[in-house]
């Protein structure tokens, strides 16, 4: 999978550099106008500074083309020592929690290898941005699991987010 960050939030721009990239292709721009995105599941990296090549750890729900027109984009870093009981807690509790809720359409959880550490990010689709304020999304960070791994500085507060709407092709 290819995820490009782009620092344009002109959605001509950003359809442009979808275009280029494939049918797959799904651009994306930045509900605070700082910026877009596009991700392809088939595109391979081109050797630009902005954008990465992930693989996919786990999927559920609705994503992509058939996705809600918003995603939740979550830069997740781990410590190695981490690396199962983190993604265990995200496959097995955290996401089906947050697909309870009608609006939160699917998520794609990838990895990207960096040096130190593991990097992962969160790509949640929903049909509406009010998924972020649900029931299920705050039950989903008050249970015990989510306590205990919260009490490490490298949890929650140290995540990256970014909030996007899929922009029409």
């Amino acid at each position: 999978m290819l995820i490009r960050d782009l620092s344009t939030a002109d959605a001509v721009e950003i359809r442009r550099h979808a275009i280029g990239l494939g049918s797959d292709a799904e651009p994306y721009l930045r509900d605070d106008a700082k910026g877009g995105m596009v991700v392809s599941e088939s595109a391979k990296p081109a050797g630009a500074s902005a954008e990465f090549d992930a693989s996919i750890l786990f999927t559920g729900g609705d994503f992509g083309a058939s996705g809600g027109d918003w995603l939740f984009y979550v830069g997740l870093w781990t410590p190695q020592d981490f690396r199962e009981e983190f993604l265990a807690w995200y496959k097995i509790e955290h996401m089906p929690i947050l697909l309870e809720c009608p609006i939160w359409s699917g998520c794609r959880f990838v990895e990207r290898k960096v040096a130190n550490g593991c990097q992962f990010y969160a790509m949640h689709q929903m049909s509406d941005k009010s998924a972020l304020d649900s029931a299920e999304r705050k039950f989903s960070r008050s249970t015990a699991w989510f306590a205990r791994l919260a009490k490490n500085a490298w949890f929650d507060g140290a995540f990256t987010r970014a909030l996007l709407r899929r922009v029409s092709t």
